[in-house]
């Protein structure tokens, strides 16, 4: 695998960029990458998701961790990878998604919502999941996974925001994917890129305090 959920745990956030114009695009990695997020997720339902994978490969090169989201097919799954895709996220778990990111040496975070499915998830050699919607189970129940299946790594995705962030966090969440919370079209069309940077900011200080209290 080419290691990057290492990064991502270490990092925390993921910025899930969806549905944007492609003309903001760069504008918007470029004030995540000024509030310190590293990490940014292309959901593949957004129009030229893949061209926006590739836009990013050729201008942060090494600089920025890139994903494609919302990968729900194999040949969505090798079109992300072939563009620069250096992990893929789905809302669901599927066999032909995690065999074809195997394939090509890319980690690869299914979406599940059940312990069967997060042991289906070990099953298939998977190392992290993304727990999906977070908002409809809330943070106990990441507490509770943690229970019985201590090996998994969770990220919490669906619902997150700065006031429930440090929840998920202290429950056991590695990270969190962020969307609209922190970048939407709305936010890009009136400029407010100062709101980008400042959210970003205090989302990582949030994950900065809460994982420096566990660690003690």
């Amino acid at each position: 695998m080419n290691m990057m959920l290492p990064k991502i745990a270490e990092s925390g956030l993921v910025a899930i960029i969806r549905g944007i114009d492609k003309n903001y695009l760069l504008s918007a990695v470029d004030a995540l990458m000024e509030g310190g997020c590293n990490t940014v997720e292309i959901t593949c339902d957004t129009p030229s998701a893949i061209e926006m994978i590739d836009t990013l490969k050729e201008n942060f090169k090494n600089d920025l961790i890139i994903g494609a989201g919302t990968v729900l097919d194999r040949q969505t799954a090798r079109l992300a990878i072939l563009a620069g895709a250096q992990f893929i996220l789905m809302p669901h778990l599927s066999v032909d998604v995690i065999e074809i990111c195997n394939l090509y040496g890319k980690d690869v975070v299914p979406g599940v919502m059940t312990p069967t499915e997060i042991t289906q998830a070990l099953q298939l050699g998977c190392k992290m999941v993304k727990i999906f919607p977070a908002s409809i189970l809330g943070a106990r129940y990441f507490t509770n996974i943690l229970k019985p299946i201590a090996q998994i790594q969770m990220m919490a995705v669906g619902g997150i925001n700065i006031s429930n962030a440090a929840d998920y966090l202290r429950a056991g969440a590695v990270a969190l994917g962020v969307g609209k919370n922190l970048i939407n079209k709305e936010i890009l069309e009136r400029g407010e890129y100062s709101e980008i940077i400042a959210k970003t900011r205090e989302y990582l200080r949030i994950i900065c305090e809460v994982k420096g209290n566990i660690a003690r």
